[in-house]
């Protein structure tokens, strides 16, 4: 049922504004809908009954429908039931839950970690408890929404720096008088692909007496010697003062966590709002979690395979002369720039049985519209190759 307030305004208007808003979206090919996939076979499925390969998720080491998460996650299911029916501190918590908390904590080194019921509201829940009404807090421009509204949502003072130009992020900290700073920033930037220059930020963290908080949604499990993120990568782990990731990309099962200090997480637990009062995540996705990061630190084999795929399609698309942002990640980036243009090559991917999603504004600046690749484990060289084959007929 319409509400009341709605019902009014389109009579007074004829056609009311919500309905005005969103063909404006249309009008500037910024209108986003569903499109429902069946038969998902992580790399593959059928979309009005067409067999479609999935160039779009992130599902990086292709664990989402692995055996071993599988069955896992029905033993826990047939113990627990599906859903919990509460939040941690009341009823919430089992013994698979304190399991995975400490599996992270283990995998990655720390003292302690904190299951969050998604990876948006382990950012929101760590920056709104942790900043405070003087600190200030320093956000690469490109970091993810979720970083976005969790700094603007905190009480400190916000300052945003252009993408990676540590330059003028010194500068600000050089001029800052707030007793309390927090460096904030992906490790892997989703739109665009490339990597923190974490070394840099690191010496900048310490020269300036600042705090480090690191998203590696999209690093776990797929940078590191060990998979433990881009942190691994430049070998300054120690130097993360909050690390938050995800459980819902590389390890193929779902829920966000912050791990560090055993203080840090025992503040969190008292202060973490969209922890305290969220339902707890459901202990069958989290024994599937926790098989997930076992699975990262046993089977090195898995992200050897990932980063085969990764450099075959960027190699490949490189010879076509597609247009590419620099990096070194499973997220390639075609920019086409005009959204409409973007569109259309989206739909002809499509009919030709790749699904590679449009990315537009806001999600990535105006102007910069692009197709979002991504590459899985899960991919065969065959899928890349057929690819390649329609990207090559685009410029014909």
């Amino acid at each position: 049922m319409i509400p009341h307030h709605f019902q009014a305004e389109k009579k007074e208007s004829g056609g009311g504004w919500i309905q005005n808003e969103l063909e404006i979206l249309k009008q500037q090919n910024l209108y986003r809908q569903f499109r429902v996939l069946e038969n998902i076979k992580i790399t593959h499925a059928t979309i009005d009954g067409r067999q479609i390969i999935l160039f779009c998720g992130n599902d990086y080491l292709g664990l989402s429908q692995h055996p071993k998460l599988i069955q896992a996650a029905q033993k826990a299911a047939q113990e627990y039931g599906i859903g919990t029916g509460s939040a941690r501190l009341i009823s919430g918590t089992t013994r698979v839950h304190v399991n995975l908390e400490n599996r992270i904590a283990q995998f990655l080194g720390k003292e302690k970690a904190l299951l969050f019921s998604s990876g948006y509201l382990a950012n929101l829940g760590a920056l709104t408890a942790l900043v405070q009404k003087d600190d200030l807090v320093l956000l690469d421009k490109l970091s993810h929404a979720s970083l976005i509204d969790a700094a603007q949502s905190s009480k400190g003072k916000l300052r945003v720096f252009p993408h990676g130009n540590l330059d003028y992020l010194e500068k600000i900290l050089k001029g800052a008088s707030e007793k309390r700073k927090w460096i904030v920033t992906d490790s892997i930037f989703s739109m665009d692909g490339d990597l923190a220059q974490l070394d840099r930020l690191v010496e900048l963290k310490n020269r300036y007496d600042t705090y480090l908080i690191l998203d590696e949604a999209h690093g776990t499990g797929v940078f590191g010697k060990n998979g433990k993120g881009v942190s691994e990568y430049f070998n300054l782990m120690d130097e993360v003062d909050v690390h938050i990731g995800t459980l819902s990309k590389a390890a193929g099962s779902f829920g966000g966590f912050v791990a560090g200090q055993a203080e840090l997480i025992d503040y969190l637990i008292n202060h973490a709002r969209s922890f305290i009062f969220e339902t707890a995540l459901p202990p069958a996705v989290c024994a599937a979690a926790a098989c997930g990061l076992e699975m990262i630190e046993s089977e090195p084999e898995l992200r050897a395979r990932l980063w085969r795929n990764v450099r075959l399609l960027r190699s490949e698309l490189t010879k076509a002369g597609a247009p590419l942002l620099a990096g070194d990640s499973p997220i390639v980036p075609m920019i086409l720039g005009d959204e409409k243009k973007t569109l259309d090559t989206a739909r002809f991917f499509l009919e030709k049985g790749f699904l590679i999603p449009a990315v537009r504004y806001p999600t990535v600046p105006k102007g910069k519209a692009r197709l979002r690749i991504t590459v899985s484990a899960a991919h065969q060289e065959n899928d890349i190759h057929q690819l390649m084959n329609v990207v090559k007929t685009l410029g014909s």
